[in-house]
């Protein structure tokens, strides 16, 4: 007769049937558990209680700290888990699912790495987990296609061998004139980019000689400025009442746009304004001239 630890109806306890029926409990909640997507890993966690805010049933899938890797990363239906014993190693090869011009799938990771072509998305997503591994230690290094050591010999090559190396020959070839339009496109953009910061260049420089040679105007007419409120703000937007010198300013430096404003009334909001218009001006496309160059080119000086 065989021998077995297993309890019978005659010796079951009452705590073992309640063992048995969380068990039982336990496991109607299967269809819900998701898996760790790193090849190996065991742990596994509770989806349903943890989008229902319950705990899990047991400690063990609890649903803490794992991460979810998006729809159409690897696989194009459906996310993916991992757990977070191993989310260093996922972000840091997170992957990324290209299809070639060639209509041939590969994938793209975090690190550089990228699959040779295949004709079917899943099987990039293999290599991908093959790759995980061998970055995580678990495999030793695949040894580089072009090694001499690991090619296969001719008379070893079959019809499908040799199709293959041909898909990758092709894959090469559409993705050197993919890189080629692309770099054509760069350079153009780059050139269009050029040509409208030439002519921005250009306007500003114009502006600012225009704007250079109407303060040259102002300062060489025997007037005051100050005697009607019209002129005090040409004067306060052309030239500017307070010192503009780049330097700490002191007491002694004038701030006379407030005596005019007290003088005419003018609100603060209007003196703020007069001093960001004055400071826009002051700025607009320096390009390197000065008042006695422009009073020069007038036949002024």
């Amino acid at each position: 007769m065989t021998q077995t630890s297993e309890p019978t109806l005659a010796t079951l306890t009452e705590e073992q049937l309640a063992d048995l029926l969380a068990e039982a409990a336990a496991y109607r909640n299967q269809p819900s558990l998701r898996y760790c997507l790193v090849p190996g890993c065991l742990r596994e966690f509770d989806a349903a209680a943890r989008m229902a805010g319950d705990p899990p049933v047991r400690p063990s899938w609890s649903g803490d700290d794992w991460r979810q890797l998006g729809s159409g990363h690897i696989r194009p239906h459906g996310g993916r888990y991992f757990c977070p014993g191993h989310v260093d190693l996922v972000t840091a090869h997170a992957p990324r699912r290209v299809q070639a011009p060639s209509g041939r799938w590969t994938v793209d990771c975090a690190c550089g790495w990228m699959a040779a072509p295949q004709r079917w998305h899943g099987t990039v997503a293999a290599l991908w987990e093959e790759h995980l591994l061998t970055a995580a230690g678990e495999l030793p290094p695949a040894p580089p296609v072009t090694d001499p050591e690991h090619r296969v010999p001719l008379a070893d090559h079959t019809e499908q061998s040799l199709a293959e190396l041909y898909d990758r020959l092709w894959d090469t070839e559409n993705q050197y004139t993919e890189c080629r339009d692309a770099g054509r496109s760069f350079f153009q953009a780059w050139q269009d980019q050029n040509t409208l910061l030439n002519a921005d260049a250009t306007l500003k420089a114009g502006v600012h000689n225009a704007l250079l040679s109407l303060r040259t105007r102002i300062r060489h007419v025997d007037r005051d400025w100050g005697q009607n409120p019209t002129d005090a703000g040409i004067y306060a937007l052309l030239i500017g009442w307070d010192c503009e010198q780049q330097h700490q300013h002191t007491g002694d430096c004038p701030a006379a746009l407030t005596d005019i404003a007290e003088k005419y009334g003018w609100s603060g909001a209007v003196v703020k304004a007069l001093r960001k218009h004055r400071a826009a001006l002051a700025q607009a496309g320096p390009n390197g001239e000065t008042d006695a160059q422009v009073a020069r080119e007038m036949g002024e000086d």
